[in-house]
């Protein structure tokens, strides 16, 4: 599954579904978890998580 991030100017991420547009905010240590690879100095971004990831993020 795709999804976007920006970075806020509080340091926090609000992580996008591409598809649907659905958002949520994430601290650092979170984000961090979920992308390993991206650096933390990124200010945004795209990439591809899986499905079962995307599931536990975005579902209430």
């Amino acid at each position: 599954m795709q999804i976007k991030y920006v970075k806020t100017v509080v340091g926090w991420y609000n992580v996008y579904i591409i598809k649907t547009g659905e958002v949520i905010n994430m601290n650092p240590e979170q984000f961090a978890a979920l992308c390993p690879n991206v650096s933390r100095k990124s200010r945004l971004g795209c990439l591809e998580i899986s499905v079962s990831k995307a599931e536990k993020l975005f579902v209430a």
